[in-house]
């Protein structure tokens, strides 16, 4: 039986206060009025969401927030799109924005009437329906959308040969269970892709991080540890505590926990000195910041593109009745040689990403890996 609203909203004020890296930041007696006013009609649990995502706003980490019990398969109220700088660069399958028509390299004008800003998605109003002044080739357009309940639709890990010796892997978010949309597993695909384009001449890399969200760090690095190498590739930091994370024979581990591990055959880890250029952008966010991280320090990597979205800190996850879920920032991230880092992370090379041409043979950020890795 699930607890009462007041007792519910108690139990998460508690666990936050108990865990959050910045709880210091918060005067505790006022949140506490403020949710108890928010939620004075509650009479579910579901109720008491507003006044939860309050307190977790006032910590100021950008990072920590609520998991609804169907975030796995339902996007609440969604328009589906993420740009920044006001240029699309991701719609989401089966979004009013997808059905709409809108693409990578739509340059955002003006969403009701008012400019975009400079961030991702920085404008993108909370409204129920919005109208987006878009341009496209030089020529406008007006889209009116309206916010919808769509699928989850977990994108896929992909890899291919751009050029003879080097593989391309592009490495998108990863939900929570890490499963696909045909039910494997998100490190066994990437394992396999490194393992066929390994048998294919791929000798030198590029692993493309520009559209990678976040999400469940273990199933990318189980799947690309052996790009990255094995052993310590970061830890998480909190004062003077540090727990390590590991890859190693397919499995990517936390301390001592093995947290993912690959259930297919596993490519051998590459030299360190092996080329392998990392592309960024700053969509790639919290556990994207995370295998980024995972390649610093290594010799034979180059970071390309943007600085990343600055969600470098660790979230740690605490289950509430009912199947909702607080994600918590807890602890920063560390690189292997111990670095922390508390913002973004910015690339060796600075390249921007033009959209409108992601992968494709005018892709500028891929041409400047390409180039760096003809001379590596």
């Amino acid at each position: 039986m699930l607890a009462d609203p007041a007792q519910y909203l108690n139990g998460a004020l508690e666990i936050i206060r108990r865990e959050a890296l910045h709880a210091g930041r918060v005067d505790w007696a006022q949140v506490r009025h403020e949710c108890q006013a928010m939620c004075a009609g509650a009479q579910t649990a579901e109720d008491t969401f507003p006044a939860i995502r309050h307190v977790l706003a006032v910590l100021r980490d950008g990072h920590s927030h609520l998991r609804r019990p169907d975030a796995g398969t339902v996007h609440r109220g969604i328009i589906g799109l993420y740009f920044t700088g006001g240029v699309i660069a991701l719609v989401l399958p089966g979004s009013p924005a997808a059905r709409a028509g809108l693409q990578p390299g739509d340059r955002i004008l003006g969403i009701q009437g008012r400019p975009v800003g400079p961030g991702i998605n920085e404008g993108l109003l909370p409204d129920a329906t919005l109208t987006l002044e878009v341009e496209r080739a030089g020529q406008r357009q007006t889209r009116t959308l309206t916010r919808e309940d769509a699928r989850v639709i977990p994108p896929e890990p992909r890899g291919r040969l751009v050029a003879p010796g080097i593989g391309l892997v592009t490495l998108p978010d990863c939900d929570l269970g890490g499963t696909l949309t045909g039910g494997g597993a998100y490190q066994d695909r990437v394992q396999d892709i490194l393992l066929d384009l390994s048998a294919r001449g791929a000798a030198r890399w590029v692993v493309d991080l520009r559209l990678n969200l976040g999400g469940n760090m273990w199933p990318m690095l189980a799947g690309i540890g052996p790009l990255a190498g094995e052993g310590e590739l970061g830890a998480f930091v909190k004062g003077e505590e540090r727990w390590p994370w590991r890859y190693a024979g397919g499995e990517a581990s936390l301390g001592g926990e093995v947290m993912s591990r690959t259930q297919s055959a596993v490519l051998p880890p590459l030299p360190d000195t092996a080329p392998v250029a990392v592309l960024t952008s700053p969509l790639t966010a919290s556990s994207g910041e995370i295998i980024t991280l995972s390649f610093l320090g290594r010799p034979g990597t180059r970071l390309l593109g943007e600085p990343t979205r600055g969600l470098t800190t660790s979230n740690s996850l605490y289950e509430l009745p009912g199947g909702a879920a607080l994600l918590i920032t807890t602890a920063l991230d560390a690189d292997r040689t111990g670095r922390v880092f508390a913002g973004p992370i910015k690339p060796d090379v600075p390249v921007s990403t033009a959209w409108a041409e992601f992968q494709t043979g005018k892709d500028s950020v891929l041409n400047a890996a390409l180039a760096w890795l003809a001379e590596s």
